[in-house]
């Protein structure tokens, strides 16, 4: 159904058009097959494709009122430190002042609880662990305070670069703009982290790379319970869980070789240019190509149909949503796709063959897995695998259920932090995103198990809390979440992609990347593409966000 809202005169044609209102419809999945084989043929039309995709940016751009927002999470009411503070997180709605009628947290965390793993339409494990790495990058709640964050608020490749020049200085080699590196049976790694020890003795961070980190914080709580093998092959990365789990390291060392190979090429192509000069254009280089891929790969994906959409630069420009980026607690919590992650990843091969299946202790604080196998093996079986399917009563029970020693799991732990942020309820964020308000349960689910559960928890529709209604919605099999989370992750992801300094009409041109970046630039379409080019063996590389 689609919907034309009335716009004032005189206003652009393509703010008037992201007015729209556009619902997708139920289709028969036969139909729903086709549609990208249509799609696809004009998504290669470079004209179509660029005006395609401005009426869809600023379709979403738009669906929210833009930045600056009044409040955050430091007060109920809007302050100057509210206003300029950002380690102050954001927020889209005011809190709510009353939750005394709340279901407990124990049952909301028992409606994400999976029984039987349901797999998605066609998204892959690879999807899942590169949105971890790219959301871990921005989204960073403070371990001591939650209303606060440690974010640069912007896509800025601090995952290989860190959070702050210092860190960036520690891991830099300081030669031929390159970051420090090593080579491991032919392979290019970053550098360990942490002094070579004897068994028994204390993990020590070495001595170049002091400051980097908070060293307790990593130590104790991040490495907690991980094994000495473990613990001594982690790297020396940009944030504090780069080596967390095997997406983080896997993205982590692909970025690292493009970022160094981009780097030699620079010094080849300008040799005039000094150790500073190729480090800043790289890292420029690779941060546009980071924001290519999230916005043309990354974001199409999640898109319906995956629609081929593109990476307008100048696009912001004059737009009222281009504004100072400002990550909002909202944003921070809807990304908690949890349902994504599988029990197992791969299956046994067979009696005598040993095993591909890896299980979710094979997932964290695993390099010597990346080392032993490779990064474009593991990329190729983590393409291969299919996620589960974004929902409630689909997360693992490794994500619900609390831990042997009996700390909160991870479900636990976002339910507690959406209740003390008092985020209001599932159909005022409708409204606020310019969605009408559903009138009963009917309008949210089809799963009459689940409607009856949410009816006995919550008694209205206007009830349902906010993060439980974004996992309750139903949606066609073209599409890989309901209409509210669809719409709240590309507003947020639009309008913090495109907001990059680096896409400024000013900013995007040779004189900032060097005729040689943007060449690059301009052929790379996708993360298997930055792969390809620092494989051992191009012609075996797998890299896909469908299966």
């Amino acid at each position: 159904m689609v919907t034309l809202l009335p716009s004032p005169v005189g206003v652009p044609l393509s703010r008037a058009l992201a007015r729209v209102h556009l619902k997708p419809p139920n289709l028969p999945s036969s139909v729903s097959r086709s549609i990208p084989k249509l799609i696809e043929p004009l998504g290669k039309l470079p004209g179509f494709r660029r005006i395609a995709s401005e009426i869809a940016i600023n379709h979403y751009a738009y669906a929210a009122k833009p930045r600056p927002r009044p409040l955050t999470l430091q007060c109920s009411y809007t302050t100057w430190r509210g206003l300029t503070d950002r380690t102050w997180t954001g927020r889209h709605l005011p809190p709510v002042t009353d939750q005394s009628d709340l279901p407990s947290e124990a049952a909301v965390v028992d409606l994400f609880r999976r029984d039987t793993f349901l797999p998605s339409t066609d998204t892959s494990v690879m999807f899942m662990f590169f949105a971890q790495w790219f959301t871990d990058s921005f989204l960073r709640t403070s371990h001591t305070d939650y209303r606060r964050n440690t974010s640069n608020h912007e896509i800025d490749l601090c995952q290989i670069y860190g959070l702050s020049e210092a860190q960036t200085q520690l891991l830099r080699a300081h030669d031929g703009g390159r970051l420090k590196t090593q080579q491991i049976d032919g392979a290019e790694f970053p550098v360990y982290l942490f002094e070579p020890r004897q068994p028994g003795e204390p993990l020590t961070v070495k001595p170049e790379f002091e400051g980097l980190h908070d060293d307790r914080f990593l130590i104790d709580v991040i490495l907690g319970g991980a094994s000495a093998e473990h613990a001594d092959h982690v790297f020396a990365v940009g944030l504090e869980h780069g080596n967390s789990t095997l997406g983080q390291t896997m993205m982590n060392v692909v970025f690292f070789r493009e970022h160094n190979r981009i780097a030699r090429l620079l010094e080849a192509e300008y040799p005039e240019w000094d150790d500073d000069r190729i480090f800043e254009t790289t890292r420029n280089v690779m941060i546009v190509l980071t924001l290519k891929l999230v916005v043309e790969q990354y974001i199409r994906h999640i898109a319906p149909f995956d629609f081929p959409v593109e990476t307008v630069p100048f696009l912001a420009d004059g737009q009222l949503w281009n504004r100072s980026n400002w990550c909002a607690i909202e944003f921070d919590l809807l990304y908690r796709w949890h349902p994504l992650a599988p029990d197992t990843i791969g299956v046994e091969v067979g009696a005598g063959e040993g095993a591909d299946r890896l299980g979710p202790g094979d997932f964290i604080n695993n390099n010597p897995l990346v080392l032993a196998r490779g990064v474009e093996s593991l990329m190729a079986q983590c393409s291969g695998a299919r996620a589960g399917r974004i929902g409630l009563r689909n997360t693992a029970r490794y994500l619900t259920d609390r831990s042997a020693a009996g700390n909160p799991s991870v479900e636990e732990r976002t339910v507690s932090l959406m209740r003390e942020a008092k985020l209001r309820s599932y159909n005022d964020y409708r409204e606020a995103f310019s969605l009408p308000r559903l009138d009963d349960f009917d309008d949210l689910t089809s799963d009459h198990d689940l409607k009856g559960r949410l009816r006995e928890l919550y008694g209205t529709i206007d009830d349902v809390e906010w993060y439980v209604g974004i996992f309750a919605e139903d949606y066609p099999d073209y599409c890989m979440m309901g209409e509210l989370l669809t719409t709240m992750v590309a507003h947020d992801a639009f309008t913090q992609a495109l907001t990059n300094p680096l896409l400024g009409r000013r900013i995007f041109n040779e004189k900032t990347f060097s005729p040689a970046g943007m060449q690059i630039i301009a052929d790379t379409g996708s993360l298997r593409d930055i792969v390809t080019r620092n494989a051992v063996d191009p012609e075996t590389v797998v890299v896909e966000f469908s299966c």
